[in-house]
């Protein structure tokens, strides 16, 4: 009866290290981490980008990829007559490389095109599919 209970115990922990290394991001792996942001109150459009910075100065260039998904009211932080954060966003793509991703729904609601948006925006999909995309993926999803 010992041996069977090792034996099961040996079976469960090899099926439970097995499921665990295939989901586990190794020390070589970047963290991948998308930022959603839907607010025009500067002050939480601040407070993202500062967040994406604080990330980057823990945990290194080399060991993060950070996406920031902006829909809705948020908008106004990638459109060029509204930002009033442009050359913090231009700090983050030069230092950092983070990639910017606008609504295309919200651009279609409001009348804008890709010439009204900031150059540092990498590319322009439905928000709510972009996130579902990359949480899929195994990203970490960030609401600041």
């Amino acid at each position: 009866m010992n041996a069977m209970l090792v034996t099961l115990l040996v079976f469960a922990l090899g099926v439970s290290s097995a499921g665990l290394s295939g989901a586990a991001v190794t020390s070589q792996d970047p963290h991948r981490v998308v930022m959603h942001l839907n607010s025009a109150d500067e002050k939480v459009q601040r407070g993202a980008l500062n967040n994406i910075r604080n990330l980057y100065q823990e945990v290194g260039r080399e060991h993060l990829l950070v996406e920031l998904v902006v829909h809705g009211a948020g908008l106004t932080l990638l459109t060029k007559k509204d930002s009033t954060l442009a050359p913090e966003l231009a700090q983050l793509k030069t230092a950092y490389d983070v990639e910017f991703t606008a609504c295309s729904n919200t651009m279609k609601a409001q009348g804008l095109t890709r010439a009204d948006l900031l150059d540092q925006v990498d590319r322009t999909v439905p928000a709510m599919v972009r996130l579902m995309e990359l949480q899929e993926q195994g990203w970490a999803y960030i609401k600041p």
